[in-house]
């Protein structure tokens, strides 16, 4: 079983307790000015040939992090709320409402670029492409409000 880490456990606090002030914040009022939102991505780390490996990093967008404390890092490069690819695949942002978020994610040895590959919110993650060794999935986010959550299905 994998011991985390001083710094995997404070990640992992940061997490928690940013979800609770989300949850505790009062969004009611429209008349005073809006602060800058604070956008941050939980990203869960896996690995093709050790599957017990886990790393959780509480990241903002372009923010690099160590990979189990080795020679790689990785970052968040882009947030796209509404994943859609065509048939070509070529990957598109359908609209703004978070029907299937998910977020590119940059592995980098030094300067040089190894990998990139999404992390995916809803669907079966993490996702290796052939040649990947890294495996990313996104478990929890807080992006600007201008992505809004999917109306409800009657009945629920």
């Amino acid at each position: 079983m994998r011991q985390f880490s001083v710094r995997h456990i404070a990640c992992l606090t940061l997490s928690v307790a940013s979800i609770f002030s989300i949850v505790s914040a009062d969004t009611t009022s429209t008349t005073a000015p809006k602060a800058a939102v604070k956008e941050f991505f939980v990203i869960e780390t896996s690995h093709r040939l050790f599957p017990n490996f886990k790393q959780i990093d509480t990241v903002a967008l372009n923010q690099q992090f160590e990979i189990d404390e080795g020679q790689n890092s990785a970052q968040v490069i882009l947030f796209n709320p509404h994943l859609g690819i065509t048939d070509s695949g070529k990957m598109l942002q359908l609209s703004d409402t978070l029907y299937n978020p998910a977020v590119r994610m940059q592995v980098s040895e030094g300067d040089k670029v190894v990998q990139e590959s999404w992390a995916f919110f809803l669907a079966g993650a993490p996702h290796y492409r052939r040649n990947d060794l890294l495996g990313f999935r996104l478990l929890e986010f807080k992006v600007d409000p201008k992505y809004v959550m999917p109306p409800l299905k009657p009945g629920k």
